[in-house]
């Protein structure tokens, strides 16, 4: 098989996994996979296909084909744990959510949660300065967390439209809390924090009221994520309009529909790249031609963030990044271009990711744990849709899954967003509600 032909097998078995289970009438929007499938399109198909020819040219037909083919068994090794579930029984054997739900809770958490992500997207956009590398350590600290206003959105959303005690003006105020994040994020040029954000709102609103979107709604919302991405990023690189509101505003009555097409990695548009290896695919060929023949692994040194990030360098003041050093080690030794010791940003996909930890083995590994984790986790949310807790739970997650194949590593979300944004506030929701829960005589709600 030639390069393109694995392309097309990948497409080919996702539109059939798609077909079969919608003939089927098990087609879920906010089950994960369809997540996962929809980066790994953009990745392994639309990448490869867009950038073939450059890929041949730097990293050669070989290789090309050996990376293609990777994504391919890959992708089917996914599917096969994804529905033989190793993890069948865990959502059972869990702890049982909480039950009950506490507006007064909601009501006391949302209002700090909002300010403060106001206030961490007021210090991105006040940095002058485009490069992330020159901030301060307070403004690196403080934009790491602007997700909590988007915690707070839902939060509000899912205490507005409850079944069993509905509160409309919580649902409006998160509704106006969403949109509000979205339009601030897109001002900022981040194409990531504003079309989750359109993820989470969707998946709230629904799983609220233990409905799916039409398909009406499900286009509408692909097509709104599309255009949140391509206008984000057509602001960031735009050079010809101030940075005020009334800039964007006439940057937005001069935008180019075509950017959609480059967003989409299927037009480079009007630039005359030299180079697609900081793209994801471009990383995930540089991996592959680097390690180990000119770098070494890094043996799954990097899932170590995953206790290490939550030590304070107050307390471990020499703490390592782990992993770094193997990613920049593998770019340096492999790169078109001369890189330097601080080189940082590109992602490399979860292929890539893999391929450093230690090949096709640590591919196998590694896609195996996320395939069967992706469907625990969504059986744990079937289990129990109908508590606010799991629809809260499960808006502000699900989306993650998108995160796993297109950043780093698959854990990267955890480290660097949802394990600081997120991961704090939905445990505080669950022993809160579960002490609530526990003075209750009976009914499953107490409004605390």
């Amino acid at each position: 098989m030639d390069e393109l032909s694995y392309i097309y097998a990948i497409g080919g078995i996702i539109l059939a996994y798609f077909l079969a289970r919608l003939a089927t009438g098990r087609l879920d929007p906010f089950e994960a996979v369809w997540m996962y499938l929809v980066g790994y399109v953009q990745l392994y198909v639309i990448q490869p296909w867009s950038y073939h020819d450059w890929a041949v040219g730097v990293r050669g037909s070989l290789l090309v084909s050996e990376a293609n083919w990777r994504a391919l068994w890959a992708l089917c090794w996914f599917l096969a744990v994804y529905h033989l579930n190793p993890l069948a029984l865990i959502a059972g054997v869990l702890p049982r959510p909480p039950r009950s739900w506490s507006p007064r809770f909601v009501a006391a958490i949302s209002p700090p949660l909002i300010l403060w992500g106001l206030f961490c997207a007021g210090m991105v956009a006040r940095s002058a300065d485009p490069d992330p590398t020159n901030e301060s350590a307070e403004i690196s600290l403080m934009s790491a967390f602007p997700f909590v206003m988007m915690v707070a959105a839902i939060l509000l959303i899912v205490t507005g439209r409850n079944v069993r005690d509905p509160r409309p003006s919580f649902d409006r105020a998160g509704l106006l809390t969403s949109a509000a994040y979205i339009l601030i994020w897109i001002f900022n040029g981040k194409r990531s924090p504003s079309l989750i954000a359109v993820l989470t709102t969707l998946s709230a609103i629904y799983v609220t009221r233990m409905k799916r979107p039409s398909w009406a709604v499900l286009v509408g919302t692909a097509l709104c994520g599309i255009l949140v991405v391509a206008v984000a990023i057509g602001w960031r690189m735009d050079r010809e309009h101030p940075r005020t509101f009334s800039g964007f505003v006439s940057f937005l009555a001069d935008f180019d529909p075509s950017r959609v097409l480059v967003s989409l990695n299927i037009s480079d548009g009007d630039d005359e790249e030299v180079s697609h290896e900081t793209e994801e695919y471009g990383g995930f060929l540089l991996m592959m031609d680097t390690v180990p023949e000119k770098s070494d692994y890094d043996y799954g040194a990097n899932y170590l963030k995953a206790f290490s990030t939550f030590i304070p360098r107050l307390i471990w003041k020499e703490k390592p990044i782990y992993g770094r050093q193997a990613w920049v080690n593998a770019w340096i030794a492999g790169s078109e271009f001369k890189r330097e010791e601080n080189f940082a940003s590109p992602a490399i996909g979860i292929l890539g990711a893999t391929q450093l930890n230690g090949g096709a083995l640590a591919t196998f590994i590694v896609i195996g744990v996320v395939g069967a984790t992706l469907r625990a986790a969504y059986d744990y949310f079937r289990r129990y849709e109908d508590v606010p807790w799991a629809q809260f739970f499960w808006s502000v997650t699900y989306y993650n899954a998108w995160l796993m194949v297109v950043t780093d590593d698959p854990l990267v979300w955890f480290y660097f967003s949802w394990g600081f944004s997120v991961f704090p506030i939905v445990i505080l929701a669950w022993f809160v509600n579960k002490k609530l829960g526990a003075r209750a005589t009976d009914g499953p709600v107490v409004d605390a």
